[in-house]
C-alpha cells in the first residue's frame, strides 16, 4: 500500500523521506497507523526492515508492539534477516534498554544528519565520503580518528559512518566502525555513481597489444594529455597482475585528451579503447611500468560503479588495497 497522503504528518513523511533516500531500491509498505504509531516495513533481497515511527514518548508497551508485529513479518519473509528501528521524540530508559538488547536501533524523531549537513548531500561516492569509505575498509576506527587520519570534517566523517549504519554496510563496534557489508557498499554505489554515465569515446587502434599501445600513449603524455590514467579494468589488471590484458583498454581523459588519444593510437582492429570523462580531481595518479593509473580508491569506486559486472573485480581490488594498508602498517609508508 502506497504511502503517500497516508501519513499527514510532516514529521512521519521526513523519516519515510529519509528511509526512501537511505534505501532506493528497498519495496516499501504502509502497513499498520493508529493515529500516533506508524508500522513501515522495507522489503530487500536478504532482509526486511521493520520500522515503528511514534509520535509521542515511546514506552515498554511501543517497544513490545513492534516486536510483536516483527515477529508477524519473520513468517511473512521466512528466511531473510529482520532489522528493528524505531523513531520516537524520546523514549522512556527501561524502553530504550530492552529495544537495544533485542538488537533495536533508536532514533530521536525529529533530529536528522549532523548540522550544517543536508540529507540530500550525503553521498558515499562524493570525493570526501569516499575517503571515509576507503579509510574504513582498511581499519577498524572511530569516527574521530577517522576524521582526523583522513582530513575530513567530523560533521561529514559523521554522517557518512550514519549512511553507512543506515544502509547496512557498517557497525559500531563500542567506539569503533567497522563496515561489515562490502556486497552492500558496492551496491549502492553502482546506485548512486553508475560509472557507464560518463563514458564519452569509444574506438579500435591500431595497436594489437595493450602494453605496446600504453607505452606509447604514455610515452608521448607529457604536456600533451594532462587529464589521463588507466581505470576499471584496466587498473585494476595493472595493481594485480602489473600488465594490461583482455583487449580493451580503459581510461580517464577529459575532452581534448581523448581526441590526442584517440588521434595517437590510430584507428584499426587491434586493442579497443573506452574513455571516461573525469567527474572530479585525478590527484593521486600512480605510476606502474611508467603507465599512469588512477589510486586504487579510485579503482575500487570504478569498477562497484559498474553494478554486477564489475562486483566481483571490485572485491578482489578491495582486499588487494587491505593488504596494501596492512603491509604498510608493518613495513612504513614506503612499502609495497
Amino acid at each position: 500500500m502506497s504511502l503517500k497522503g497516508q501519513t499527514g504528518n510532516p514529521k512521519v513523511q521526513a523519516v519515510i523521506d529519509q528511509l526512501r533516500r537511505d534505501y532506493p531500491r528497498a519495496a516499501i509498505e504502509n502497513v499498520s497507523y493508529d493515529g500516533d504509531f506508524y508500522e513501515v516495513i522495507l522489503e530487500q533481497e536478504t532482509s526486511v526492515l521493520v520500522v515503528g515511527i511514534k509520535l509521542a514518548r515511546a514506552t515498554v508497551q511501543t517497544v513490545l508492539k513492534l516486536s510483536l508485529y516483527a515477529r508477524v513479518v519473520s513468517q511473512r519473509y521466512s528466511g531473510r534477516k529482520i532489522v528493528l528501528k524505531l523513531f520516537a521524540p524520546a523514549i522512556a530508559p527501561d524502553a530504550k534498554a530492552a529495544f537495544v538488547k533485542s538488537g533495536g536501533a533508536f532514533h530521536k524523531l525529529g533530529t536528522g544528519r549532523p548540522r550544517g549537513v543536508s540529507p540530500e548531500a550525503v553521498k558515499i561516492t562524493s570525493p570526501g565520503s569516499w575517503k571515509v569509505v576507503c579509510y574504513l575498509i582498511r581499519n577498524d576506527a572511530t569516527m574521530n580518528h577517522a576524521s582526523v587520519e583522513t582530513g575530513v570534517s567530523y560533521p561529514w566523517t559523521r554522517s557518512v559512518v550514519k549512511k553507512l549504519i543506515d544502509i547496512g554496510v557498517a557497525e559500531e563496534h563500542g567506539r569503533k566502525v567497522r563496515i561489515s557489508n562490502v556486497d552492500r557498499l558496492f551496491e549502492y554505489v553502482a546506485w548512486e555513481r553508475p560509472v557507464n554515465s560518463l563514458r564519452s569515446l569509444e574506438f579500435t587502434s591500431a595497436y594489437e597489444d595493450e602494453t605496446e599501445a600504453l607505452h606509447e600513449l604514455y610515452a608521448n603524455v607529457s604536456g600533451i594529455i594532462p587529464r589521463s590514467a588507466c581505470a576499471l579494468f584496466t587498473a585494476a589488471d595493472l595493481y594485480l597482475e602489473g600488465r594490461a590484458s583482455g583487449g580493451c583498454v580503459q581510461l580517464y581523459a577529459d575532452e581534448n585528451a581523448a581526441l590526442v588519444t584517440k588521434s595517437l593510437m590510430g584507428e584499426g582492429k587491434g586493442v579497443s579503447f573506452q574513455v571516461y570523462a573525469p567527474d572530479r580531481e585525478m590527484d593521486d595518479i600512480v605510476l606502474v611500468d611508467d603507465i599512469r593509473v588512477v589510486s586504487a580508491e579510485q579503482t575500487m569506486l570504478d569498477l562497484a560503479g559498474l553494478g554486477a559486472s564489475g562486483l566481483g573485480s571490485a572485491k578482489v581490488m578491495a582486499a588487494f588495497y587491505r593488504k596494501q594498508g596492512a603491509d604498510r602498517a608493518q613495513h612504513g609508508p614506503g612499502s609495497k
